[in-house]
């Protein structure tokens, strides 16, 4: 009897293809602690998002397996985040309710089930990778999780469609729950989460503690300077350390976008909601163009002024000599497919009505090393620099190094070797105007000296960083 069992129920199995409701079972979360003082709005992107899966079993039958993992989610979810969170809410996206002050975000990228061998168990393996946001889309937290799940099949009661489906909903669905426990349990140990809370939902005042890198260095603490609120002026901060493509990493870079993002809303005067702070996985090409080329010409106003900083890998395209900005999803080997051209970037800034656009670029574009790629194969290029008549009359571009150079970081003070005097300047010399403009030229005199010796003293490098204004 056991034997004809076995043969006859991968082909019971194989009938599970189509969509079932499958119930999460509640589960019973401890956190220890109280509970974060935070508004959380759990998305759910798309309730009805289901996975499909044909896996082998033990007898060499096929089980094709549908999973409606956007029902489980949002169950469980609402089933263990309360344990955490001060209180949660399910919403559906923007416009967001006022009662929230972040965004918790939970995804299915994968799930499998073992074979299936007699006398084990059943095993399922769920891949969950959750992330929470402030209300603007900043970073905050995010985390990935595999889980691993088993039960034992009786040995009755599952001759039936229902008895399968509730066998495998069952054991999907505790993987499931199990995943989103240890999130809630990775959640209430984060630091950055708890900073966030402790800075009421607001994302930049929890900046310069949420600094991932471990060296503390005299520019991380701000000067104490107050500046008159500028309503006219806007900044893209833009910080890729980690690649989607498995680049090197562009060490301190997230750091980097975000102490920049500080001193800007705290020391120059941009106006909190007028800072856009685009990191990793949320500096992908489509937000390079959704923020530099829609954001800005529908907010920008005449007469205003703009700030972009970019901090990550530069990309020269072999066949044209081009400079290009990676992308979070860029790839060196198609560049001019997946990379952000420096021409297209200075054009559609151009376009905008402010007096003012100062772009600061932390990166390299000669294919050598350091904050620079190349396609695998290629040799390294030797850009030629910007010139000043190629930009626009209202653009100016401090860039860390020149056309043949690497732009290096300063391990030794836990930032960008460029990024760091940038700051350093903006924080000890007198470069910052009543209305908290810069003085280009005398921030530039001060960052140039600097970068070149610590480049050629402490690296044996050649780092000479260029002022290119079209004026």
């Amino acid at each position: 009897m056991k034997k004809l069992f076995y043969c006859i129920f991968p082909f019971i199995l194989a009938a599970i293809g189509c969509a079932t409701q499958y119930s999460v079972p509640v589960v019973d979360v401890k956190i220890d602690g109280k509970k974060i003082p935070m508004k959380v709005g759990v998305v759910i992107p798309d309730e009805n998002f289901t996975l499909t899966k044909s896996m082998p079993d033990f007898a060499g039958a096929t089980t094709t397996l549908t999973v409606p993992f956007g029902k489980l989610i949002k169950q469980s979810s609402m089933d263990i985040l309360p344990s955490v969170f001060e209180s949660v809410e399910i919403i559906k996206g923007e416009p967001y309710p006022t009662s929230i002050q972040a965004l918790f975000m939970s995804t299915v990228e994968d799930f499998n089930k073992e074979p299936e061998h007699g006398g084990k168990p059943s095993v399922v393996h769920v891949k969950l990778t959750s992330r929470i946001t402030d209300l603007a889309g900043i970073p905050i937290w995010s985390k990935t999780l595999s889980v691993r799940e088993q039960e034992w099949i009786p040995t009755l009661g599952l001759w039936s469609y229902e008895a399968n489906a509730r066998f495998w909903g069952g054991i999907i669905s505790k993987a499931v729950a199990s995943a989103l426990k240890d999130t809630a349990k990775e959640v209430s140990l984060s630091r950055e989460v708890h900073l966030f809370a402790s800075a009421k939902g607001n994302a930049t005042a929890s900046i310069a503690s949420h600094i991932e890198s471990p060296v503390k260095s005299d520019i991380d603490g701000l000067p104490s300077r107050k500046i008159k609120l500028n309503r006219k002026a806007h900044a893209i901060i833009i910080g890729i350390e980690q690649y989607r493509q498995k680049l090197p990493r562009a060490d301190f870079a997230v750091s980097d976008a975000r102490l920049v993002g500080e001193y800007l809303i705290k020391v120059l005067g941009y106006p909190e909601e007028n800072v856009i702070i685009l990191l990793n996985d949320h500096a992908s090409n489509v937000d390079l163009v959704k923020y530099l080329e829609r954001w800005l010409p529908n907010n920008v106003e005449a007469g205003g002024s703009v700030f972009i900083y970019y901090s990550g890998h530069g990309s020269p395209d072999p066949k044209t000599g081009g400079a290009y900005l990676v992308p979070y999803d860029g790839d060196p080997s198609f560049i001019a497919e997946t990379g952000y051209s420096l021409k297209r970037m200075y054009g559609a800034l151009g376009k905008l009505p402010a007096k003012e656009v100062i772009i600061a670029l932390d990166s390299c574009f000669s294919g050598a090393g350091g904050r620079s790629v190349l396609a695998e194969g290629a040799r390294p290029l030797v850009m030629v620099p910007q010139k000043a008549s190629d930009l626009p009359g209202n653009l100016t571009v401090l860039a860390a190094a020149a056309g043949d150079q690497i732009s290096s970081t300063y391990k030794e003070k836990g930032h960008g070797l460029f990024t760091y005097f940038m700051l350093k300047g903006i924080k000890n010399e007198e470069v910052v105007m009543p209305d908290g403009s810069i003085m280009m030229k005398d921030l530039f005199g001060y960052i140039k000296p600097q970068v070149e010796r610590i480049a050629r003293t402490q690296y044996n490098n050649e780092q000479s960083p260029q002022l290119i204004n079209a004026k």
